[in-house]
């Protein structure tokens, strides 16, 4: 059952932004598997109504997924998709994680949780508003901010950090690049975190993940604090659609 399954989810994510359509040898080579069992599910899945053979004898997703996706944004929200995978991060790291979004010129916290070991609950809290002048959570927003947003904003975040506008585009390069971001006491004096991007379905970052220690403790684990951070936001990610190598 889970190997049917397993194949019948390959056949859907065979398609893609800039392959919408495939030919049945198409999908077989995606899917890694000879072109008569492809042939069978394809034909099932035809025939349950999400996939549609064109004129041209390619196949595409049908308007079924439409109708599903809608159903996914009015039942789920982003708190709902990430909250269980933020409890298992928490009692990872025994730290206070929390996941924030961008509004404007600030940073929004959507969620927060600490821990009993963990003597944090001050730090952030669910609703609590902040500019996004410090601190790895708003670099990695700023990361993947539009560059048309980012340089309206940058010289004055570039100036509370007493950095150059060079400088910042040059460390914003580099957490696009490694996928994360870690800052030692930018928002707060003796406090660090490390934060990691969430991903949609279109491959944006509208959401980060962030895990915050005292810096005498988040630096002697911070190998493990990026680790477990990049690892938890790719599962949010992969709840949202978005798809990993």
């Amino acid at each position: 059952m889970m190997r049917s399954v397993q194949r019948i989810l390959a056949v859907f994510e065979s398609f893609s932004s800039d392959r919408t359509s495939l030919t049945l040898q198409e999908v077989a080579e995606r899917i890694e598997l000879p072109k008569s069992t492809a042939f069978r599910i394809v034909q099932s899945l035809e025939k349950a109504g999400y996939l549609v053979r064109l004129e041209d004898q390619q196949y595409c997703l049908s308007f079924r997924f439409t109708r599903l996706a809608g159903m996914v944004r009015s039942t789920l929200d982003v708190r709902a998709i990430a909250r269980p995978i933020l409890v298992e991060l928490a009692q990872q790291t025994k730290e206070t994680v929390s996941l924030h979004t961008l509004s404007g010129r600030s940073r929004v916290c959507i969620d927060a949780l600490s821990t009993v070991s963990a003597p944090l609950r001050a730090v952030t809290q669910p609703g609590e508003e902040t500019p996004l002048l410090g601190g790895s959570g708003s670099k990695v927003l700023l990361a993947h901010m539009p560059p048309l947003e980012l340089t309206s904003i940058l010289p004055s975040v570039a100036r509370v950090l007493n950095v150059t506008d060079e400088a910042l585009i040059a460390e914003l390069e580099l957490i696009r690049a490694h996928g994360y971001a870690v800052s030692h006491g930018e928002r707060l004096l003796g406090i660090s975190a490390a934060s990691a991007p969430i991903r949609d379905a279109n491959q944006e970052v509208r959401y980060c993940l962030s895990v915050a220690a005292p810096t005498v403790r988040l630096r002697v684990n911070e190998d493990e604090a990026i680790r477990l951070v990049v690892s938890a936001a790719e599962k949010i990610s992969r709840r949202f659609g978005a798809l990993y190598q």
